[in-house]
């Protein structure tokens, strides 16, 4: 059964890009440009993995991640940030919020599986 991942990405371009690859090497990808819309399927569906913008219509990526922290069903929800805020600052922000992982634009899809494949690895549970 393939990986489920989230993205929540306001770059059209970014977001089809990133699904079409996960899609052909394996992973089921759903993208989602505001974060109304991936609240809205979060009430029914969890993802083995989010993958979130910071800068986003409506609230920030770091807003999302903080409720998504205060929610039993994501409260472990591996999260990577993918941002175009890149000073150290920014990812020390990130991932002190509870991101496991922060990736800075523009970024390489090898790069990106190969970060997903680690937290992945990382977030799974002992059969």
């Amino acid at each position: 059964m393939s990986k489920k991942i989230f993205i929540l990405e306001d770059d059209e371009n970014i977001r089809d890009l990133v699904c079409y690859t996960l899609n052909q090497t394996g992973y089921e990808c759903t993208g989602f440009e505001k974060p109304s819309q991936l609240k809205k399927v979060l009430d029914s569906v969890t993802p083995e993995l989010l993958l979130l913008d910071i800068l986003l219509p409506e609230e920030n990526g770091l807003e999302v991640l903080k409720e998504l922290r205060q929610v039993k069903a994501t409260k472990n929800l591996p999260v990577i940030f993918l941002t175009a805020k890149t000073t150290e600052y920014d990812k020390v922000i990130g991932l002190d919020s509870g991101a496991d992982d922060y990736l800075t634009k523009p970024f390489g899809m090898m790069e990106l599986l190969s970060r997903i494949r680690a937290v992945l690895r990382r977030s799974s549970k002992p059969s």
